[in-house]
């Protein structure tokens, strides 16, 4: 696992107390890997080599009609009997050496893979980690956790604010059963490098807990991918394996959990483990 820092762009806004739907509708990813680009509003960069993994400027990647889902029946099972897990259901004590290895930053504690990079998202002016992502080849898994009520129910109040803001920047979204409930599948428009239109998917799974809420978005090929074989599945299991720790302290529903640097690292350190 490697761990890598990304540097939040001084002209974004600090998103550590803005709601999820703040924070979803432009997403903070920027450091992404090669082939997975930012979901950003027109004008934006892509990823580093420029690359959208579905630009097209002819329209032709918008989203075809999605078959109806039963999304109170979703919205009413418990998606969590394989994780993710609350800090108070899993005990960390008693990993061993041949667990996976762990990456505490605070409220998440993350699960690492072979192959699987880490990027921390740093906010420039605060030095505040603001988001996670887990990057797998040409596939990426940006991670977040907020505060929410007590009797859940942000999820599918966030939704509909989420939908109409990708409409007004000009793309699309839809909602599918997904390996989580209800995943919320979005296009939004990009420019490339070379100045073509396109737009670039995304796919979001969101996990309710005991008073927090965990989101993750899918960047890249597996944001292209209609079931969960590879590259979907190492991305899958990874957003199970999250464990989040809420504390106690009052927060509004949607506030950021905020994230840590892991233990025994420096802001100016990277680190690298098997």
């Amino acid at each position: 696992m490697i761990f890598r820092r990304g540097r939040k762009r001084a002209e974004e806004p600090d998103q550590g107390d803005q709601r999820p739907d703040d924070d979803l509708s432009e997403d903070t990813a920027e450091d992404e890997p090669s082939g997975v680009a930012a979901d950003r509003v027109p004008g934006s960069s892509t990823g580093p080599t420029g690359r959208s993994a579905s630009a097209s400027t002819n329209g032709s990647s918008r989203p075809t009609a999605e078959p109806d889902i039963d999304v109170a029946a979703l919205d009413a099972r418990d998606w969590r009997a394989e994780g993710p897990y609350d800090i108070d259901e899993v005990d960390l004590e008693a990993d061993t050496e041949d667990d996976p290895p762990r990456i505490d930053l605070g409220s998440m504690v993350l699960t690492g893979f072979p192959g699987a990079e880490l990027r921390l998202q740093v906010a420039e002016e605060t030095q505040q980690i603001v988001s996670a992502m887990l990057v797998n080849g040409d596939s990426a898994l940006e991670l977040g956790a907020y505060a929410a009520p007590r009797s859940g129910g942000l999820w599918a109040e966030l939704r509909d604010e989420i939908i109409e803001s990708a409409t007004e920047a000009g793309g699309s979204a839809a909602l599918v059963e997904g390996p989580f409930g209800v995943e919320l599948r979005r296009l939004l428009p990009v420019s490339t490098p070379d100045g073509e239109q396109g737009y670039q998917p995304s796919r979001m799974w969101v996990v309710e807990g005991p008073r927090w809420l965990l989101r993750g978005i899918v960047y890249g090929q597996a944001a292209l991918e209609d079931g969960l074989e590879s590259p979907v599945a190492e991305l899958v299991a990874a957003f199970r394996h999250v464990v989040v720790r809420r504390g106690d302290e009052a927060m509004a529903p949607g506030d950021l959990l905020p994230l840590n640097l892991p233990e025994g690292m420096t802001s100016s350190e990277e680190a690298s483990s098997a």
